[in-house]
Formats: C-alpha cells, sequence, structure tokens
C-alpha cells in the first residue's frame, strides 16, 4: 500500500473511533459500555505493548481522553513512560467510569539482570471482570489461580512455586532465565467498590 494509502487508511479509522466512541457515550446501558470501555482498554494494550507511549498516543485517537502523568513511582522500577485516563458516561444522575493507566521502563531491582516492564491496569466502578475473564481466557487458557480475592492468569516462561502471588514472583523466572525470557501476569480482582485489572508484562534484555 502507498504512503498516501496507509494515512487514508489511518484516517479513516480515526473517524471511525471517534464515530463509535460518540456512539457509545449515547448508550444508555452503563454497565455494558463499562465493559466495552474495559475491552477496549486492553485491546489497546496488546496492540502497542510494551511500549505505553504508543498505547496512550493510539488510545487518544481510539477517544481516550488525554493521557496525564502521575505521580506513583513503583519501587525497584524506572518508568520511562506512562499516564492515565478516564473515560466516563454520565446517565441520569449516575455517573459510571472506566479509568486506564498504563507504564513502561526498565525493572531496576532486576540489576544486574537487564528487564523491560509494561503494565497496563484498568478501574471500573460498574462490573466489567466477567467480561474481561473471558477475554483473558480466549487469550491465555485457564486461570492459573482463582481465589475468593482474585483471578490470575500466567503466560511465558516456565512458572516457580508461587509465581501466581505477586508481580515480583512472575518476575523471578525472567531474571533468572536467558535474554528473550517473557512472562505476562493478568490479575483480576474488586477493591474499594470498583471492579479491577492489572495486566503486568517483563522481558529480559541484552542491554
Amino acid at each position: 500500500m502507498s504512503r498516501a494509502g496507509m494515512l487514508i487508511g489511518l484516517g479513516v479509522a480515526a473517524a471511525l473511533a471517534l464515530a463509535n466512541f460518540a456512539a457509545a457515550q449515547d448508550d444508555q446501558d452503563a454497565a455494558a459500555w463499562s465493559r466495552q470501555a474495559a475491552r477496549g482498554a486492553f485491546e489497546l494494550c496488546r496492540v502497542d505493548a510494551p511500549d505505553a507511549g504508543k498505547v496512550a498516543e493510539q488510545g487518544e485517537v481510539w477517544g481516550w481522553p488525554e493521557f496525564v502523568p502521575y505521580l506513583e513511582h513503583p519501587v525497584g522500577y524506572e518508568r520511562t513512560a506512562g499516564g492515565e485516563s478516564r473515560r466516563t458516561l454520565t446517565v441520569g444522575d449516575q455517573t459510571s467510569y472506566v479509568e486506564l493507566t498504563v507504564q513502561s521502563g526498565e525493572v531496576k531491582s532486576a540489576a544486574p539482570a537487564q528487564v523491560r516492564y509494561f503494565r497496563c491496569e484498568v478501574a471500573a466502578n460498574q462490573p466489567v471482570n466477567q467480561t474481561l475473564a473471558a477475554y483473558f481466557t480466549a487469550r491465555y487458557g485457564r486461570p492459573s489461580v482463582v481465589t475468593g480475592r482474585s483471578t490470575v492468569w500466567l503466560a511465558g516462561a516456565t512458572p516457580v512455586a508461587g509465581a501466581a502471588a505477586s508481580d515480583d514472583a512472575a518476575l523471578a523466572p525472567v531474571i533468572a532465565g536467558p535474554v528473550g525470557a517473557k512472562v505476562t501476569r493478568v490479575e483480576l480482582s474488586h477493591e474499594r467498590g470498583l471492579d479491577r485489572a492489572k495486566l503486568s508484562f517483563f522481558e529480559k534484555t541484552a542491554g
């Protein structure tokens, strides 16, 4: 395809995305709207990972409000890109929202190993986790762990015992593995009245 054709295609895609976003804003089913937004957030992350800056850039094209910097600096990590955005729908006196937070950079606590990371997190005040559970099961198979508090998927490097318990535990086989070792950890939970979903990706690099 010629460069001009590619630009036209991108322009059409952007126009369709904005039209779909406007239509979604008119949808009176707040729960359905939230599920659509949450799943769309992880589709953005799937396509543009592990570059959080690219996710934010494309997210704004696809209807997410401007991604703004945030203050969190995870202990043991050096974030080089990231931001957060929120889509909202107001029906009567009720406002539903879906927040999307992305970040990427280097895992400093892994030194001397060189490990890059990417995180994509969603929080919604409507029930979205059932839809996201189906989404992640389609991608990664049955969950690795299901408890009363969370549902976790692991994919990639062979996990060590207890790897599903936390991001740090899932990171261990990447640090110990060869260059190119990678793992993806997904966790669904419900905390402080919000459905929450977090995808973390780690990859050992050559430096």
